[in-house]
């Protein structure tokens, strides 16, 4: 049967609109998990795995000689988490991922997919304000707005989150205490490899070890997902922290004190 032009225009019409809606479907789609990975004593692994909760306190203090907490800001980014999460998964280790709410409620797929590979989570604020330059209302309100978009994405997938970092790692006392009565346990940095500079991957590695020795060669460890090059920064890390005898501890929130 020919079909009339203008019948045939309707449908490339149609043919458009549907694949602009399959790629709008797609926008939030679960990455791609990599291929199934042997855990062995050839990978750095995880030594072992601290559940925290509000009172848990310094993390610190509980590490012991080279041991580390591997965490992550910013995220999640479509275009670069993956490939942070594929990294840690080549070495079976174990991460937590401090998410901005605005990128949570924007991509709740990936905020599922971090928690799906195993890692835990933390609240980062909704917009990465300074919250020590806004009033205390104003300030709560970033923070409480934060967690609530991380947790709306785990719904029915993974427990509520109770850990939080503040944004540049700036707090004050009175922010600092607010932050436990809300039930959420303060989770600070010990080093981290200035990955928000255009220093390279090796040389942020570097750095990361030289602040280790500084730090009694134990700490709480920070970079960054959503940055340029941050999966070749990860894998570096990671190989050195095996080379020199350094044992990854993963952090599991319990329950929130809210």
């Amino acid at each position: 049967m020919k079909i009339p032009p203008g019948m045939r225009v309707w449908q490339q019409a149609a043919i458009l609109l549907v694949c602009a809606m399959a790629m709008a479907a797609c926008s939030d789609a679960t990455p791609a998990k990599t291929a199934s990975i042997e855990c062995d004593r050839t990978k750095l692994g995880v030594e072992r795995t601290i559940t925290v909760t509000a009172e848990t306190g310094s993390i610190e203090a509980l590490l012991n000689d080279r041991e580390v907490v591997l965490t992550f800001d910013d995220g999640p980014d479509p275009r670069r988490t993956s490939a942070v999460l594929d990294e840690l998964d080549r070495q079976c280790t174990k991460a937590t991922f401090f998410l901005l709410g605005g990128q949570a409620d924007r991509y709740p797929g990936m905020v599922r997919e971090i928690a799906g590979r195993g890692h835990s989570l933390g609240g980062h604020s909704f917009t990465h304000a300074d919250l020590t330059k806004l009033e205390l209302e104003a300030a709560v309100d970033e923070v409480s707005t934060g967690i609530d978009m991380v947790n709306a994405a785990l719904v029915d997938t993974g427990p509520a989150t109770i850990m939080f970092r503040f944004p540049f790692v700036a707090t004050t006392e009175q922010l600092s205490a607010e932050i436990r009565r809300m039930g959420l346990l303060e989770v600070g940095v010990t080093v981290d490899g200035a990955d928000w500079t255009n220093i390279q991957p090796d040389a942020s590695v570097e750095m990361i070890f030289e602040k280790l020795q500084a730090a009694d060669r134990k700490g709480i460890v920070l970079l960054h997902d959503p940055f340029y090059r941050s999966d070749e920064r990860v894998s570096l890390l990671l190989s050195r922290l095996k080379q020199d005898g350094y044992k990854v501890v993963a952090l599991r929130g319990g329950e929130t004190g809210q």
